[in-house]
């Protein structure tokens, strides 16, 4: 279908090492200069823990398309996708339709399960009387502003 394709990338760990990672601390009722060191209190950020709970079934997918930009997912997001979720309803999820993969949010329409986008050019896909393969729960998306 048009409008939402991506491209696979083999699940492989996001970082091996965890990143630096800073909390900004909001400061009030001090006077004089502060040292730049009290505006932080540094730690480390591993996007492993953070974003994948199940190594051996998770992988991810580049995005493409526009049918779900309603939704924060744009054209070059990363998304990480989770096998190990059970699908419920609200949640984003890569799966084959009719033999055709596609990411789309689950979604109750006119009271029966459907696949739907954001776009009012790709309408709901019904999911009773078709065969379709659920690959994945979309578990986070990774949207870079500057590529």
């Amino acid at each position: 279908m048009p409008g939402q394709s991506f491209h696979f990338t083999p699940a492989l760990p996001l970082s091996a090492q965890p990143l630096p990672h800073l909390t900004f601390l909001g400061r009030a009722g001090f006077s004089g200069f502060p040292s730049p060191a009290q505006d932080y209190e540094p730690c480390t950020l591993d996007l492993n823990t953070r974003l994948v709970k199940h190594p051996t079934q998770t992988f991810y997918v580049t995005a493409t398309g526009d049918s779900m930009e309603g939704w924060g997912i744009f054209e070059g997001d990363l998304l990480v996708v989770d096998r190990g979720i059970e699908p419920r309803l609200g949640h984003i999820l890569v799966a084959m339709l009719e033999g055709e993969v596609l990411i789309k949010r689950y979604s109750l329409y006119q009271g029966t399960p459907h696949l739907c986008s954001t776009h009012p050019h790709y309408p709901p896909l019904p999911l009773e009387g078709t065969d379709c393969k659920l690959w994945g729960v979309v578990r986070a998306v990774i949207h870079e502003y500057v590529r």
